[in-house]
């Protein structure tokens, strides 16, 4: 838990602008839904309305809390008593849990305006568990807010949903990634190349600054921008090679199998390819290479980009989008890459 503004937080406009305005007329609501992809921001969000709901000496005018009132210290320092976080014990969030969370919310505030309630990953709540939060839901305390949070909202109960103002979160761009992951402590040069595989997550761009999973990304890209120049051949020696680089550092959702390449490898996969692709097509429109993610190899994406026509650097993209659409009727992930990686040769020979 940490104090948060509204002006600080990157993306989500829409988001941030509606919660800011009821704010500032002072009718916010008493529960909140806030769902959409796992790691783009939703609970730094739910922390910012929180704290300016709880803060003591708050601005009309302005819809950040005052930073400087016992309830904005009590954000700073991580422990505000009035602010209970409800999280997952095990594979779920279990009705002895709600119980106790709704148990604090009956009493005052002791430091700030109102009372709060972040559940993260709320579509594991157990129907039980559900259940119990639901009827304070529908007979609220003046002076509590909650603010659910989840990535899948399709499991959440409909009694549940009807009950919360739902705000709807999208993936960040890829510039806003970045500039966290720097904000962070990040250097340029991994954080803007993990932005453009992060699919607008920071859990999934933080996974990707590890250096391990970035030599695989500079193994990918430096194989991308000199494809076509070898024998199209070469693209079956490639992809032998990448279930062995890939163990230990197989994205979170992937099932590891040994040494061999899986079919879940390769939406990751193919995703570095088009994106080192991207960018050789960005500097073939006349974009500085070092302005792009993958600023680091920019001579290699000159290289392409000047030895190659645009249009063909489109084909070979689209013949990886190809293949993702159809990887449900691809049986061999090793024959499916290279399949697609000579398809990607012969467009981009010179």
């Amino acid at each position: 838990m940490a104090l948060h503004r509204f002006s600080a937080i990157r993306g989500h406009r829409a988001q941030v602008a509606a919660l800011a305005r009821l704010v500032l007329r002072g009718t916010p609501g008493h529960a909140y839904l806030f769902e959409g992809p796992e790691g783009v921001g939703k609970d730094v969000v739910a922390q910012a309305l929180l704290a300016r709901l709880a803060c003591m000496q708050p601005d009309a005018n302005n819809p950040d809390p005052c930073g400087r009132c016992p309830s904005c210290a009590a954000f700073n320092r991580g422990d505000h008593p009035d602010v209970t976080r409800l999280e997952r014990d095990g594979a779920t969030i279990k009705i002895d849990q709600v119980r106790a969370a709704v148990k604090r919310l009956r009493y005052e505030p002791v430091v700030g305006a109102v009372k709060g309630l972040i559940v993260e990953s709320a579509e594991l709540l157990r129907e039980e568990a559900a259940n119990a939060m639901l009827k304070t839901l529908e007979e609220p305390s003046g002076q509590t807010v909650f603010i659910l949070v989840t990535s899948k909202p399709q499991l959440l109960l409909d009694t549940i949903r009807s009950r919360c103002q739902v705000l709807r979160f999208a993936p960040l761009s890829p510039d806003d990634v970045a500039a966290l992951l720097m904000a962070e402590g990040q250097p340029a040069d991994l954080a803007r190349p993990a932005s453009a595989l992060a699919e607008g997550s920071m859990t999934l761009g933080r996974t990707l600054c590890d250096a391990s999973r970035m030599a695989f990304v500079d193994h990918v890209v430096d194989f991308a921008l000199r494809l076509g120049q070898d024998a199209p051949s070469e693209a079956a020696a490639f992809v032998e090679g990448l279930g062995a680089r890939l163990v230990g550092i197989r994205p979170d959702d992937v099932e590891a199998k040994g040494k061999d390449l899986v079919r879940a490898d390769l939406p990751w996969i193919l995703e570095i390819l088009r994106s080192a692709w991207r960018d050789a097509l960005m500097v073939a429109t006349g974009m500085p290479a070092e302005s792009l993610p993958h600023a680091r190899v920019a001579v290699g994406l000159r290289t392409l980009a000047h030895r190659v026509d645009a249009g063909r650097i489109v084909a070979a993209i689209d013949a990886t989008q190809r293949l993702e659409d159809k990887l449900v009727l691809n049986p061999n992930p090793k024959l499916a890459m290279t399949a697609v990686l000579v398809e990607a040769a012969i467009q981009l020979r010179s």
